[in-house]
């Protein structure tokens, strides 16, 4: 493995741990705003103090700080991701628990690791994805079954099919196209507003009246043209926004 000090402004890189946490400042209490996943390239913006670099992601290109020593310079051609909730399999740096959406080269598969090479959309396989995160913990920045927020949710099902989202549920609801409620289908993403009007909340259909999100925990609820029903207590919980079909 190349040395992780040989990271400098300029250079891209790829995450050779099973996540890289990126925060908005360069510390380690620094508000935690997204991941990076094993295996993911990003550029190197600038460095700071000790092992911290500014980088950025360059499938949502969101930027923030992390350690370098999550890296390294060596950045290969990985189209194969990892299907599973989590896997351990044998990676260029080891032997790894990865998180789904891991990205790996044709020499890191080993009899076992469920992956899947990116493919065009599937409405039906994305939302057997989606099954798997069920009841996955709500972590604000977090991307994997042990902890992930709505948008990242959204990010990891769709990066299987060559659907690169931002990372924010307010830049998830400018892509693709407007579809009218009523129209909608399962596959569609639907967003939410807060009291202020604000897109905070961003799930996926299961179809007409149900929708796959995260909050609390990963969850299906149901929807209604006002916004999303609680399962359980009946409650509306979050206002509509919009409904979009990225694909």
């Amino acid at each position: 493995m190349p040395n992780y000090l040989d990271i400098l402004p300029g250079t891209d890189i790829q995450c050779h741990t099973a996540i890289a946490p990126l925060r908005a400042e360069p510390g380690e209490g620094s508000e935690l705003e997204s991941q990076i996943l094993y295996g993911q390239t990003c550029h190197v913006l600038e460095s700071g103090n000790k092992d911290w670099i500014r980088i950025r992601n360059m499938d949502d290109n969101y930027e923030g700080w992390t350690d370098r020593k999550h890296f390294s310079p060596d950045v290969r051609v990985r189209k194969y991701f990892v299907s599973d909730p989590v896997r351990l399999t044998e990676t260029a740096a080891g032997i790894q628990y990865l998180p789904f959406g891991s990205r790996l080269t044709e020499q890191e598969i080993f009899p076992g690791t469920h992956t899947v090479e990116a493919v065009t959309w599937d409405t039906g396989a994305i939302l057997h994805y989606a099954t798997l995160f069920r009841n996955a913990p709500y972590l604000w920045g977090g991307k994997t079954i042990l902890g992930i927020d709505c948008s990242g949710f959204m990010q990891v099902l769709c990066s299987l099919f060559s659907v690169d989202l931002p990372r924010n549920a307010s830049q998830q609801a400018l892509c693709g196209i407007e579809v009218p409620y009523g129209s909608h289908q399962a596959g569609d993403l639907a967003f939410f507003t807060n009291e202020n009007g604000k897109i905070v909340h961003v799930g996926i259909l299961a179809g007409m009246h149900h929708i796959w999100h995260a909050s609390g925990k990963v969850r299906q609820d149901l929807l209604r043209q006002e916004g999303i029903v609680h399962n359980e207590n009946k409650a509306l919980t979050h206002k509509l926004h919009g409904i979009r079909r990225i694909a």
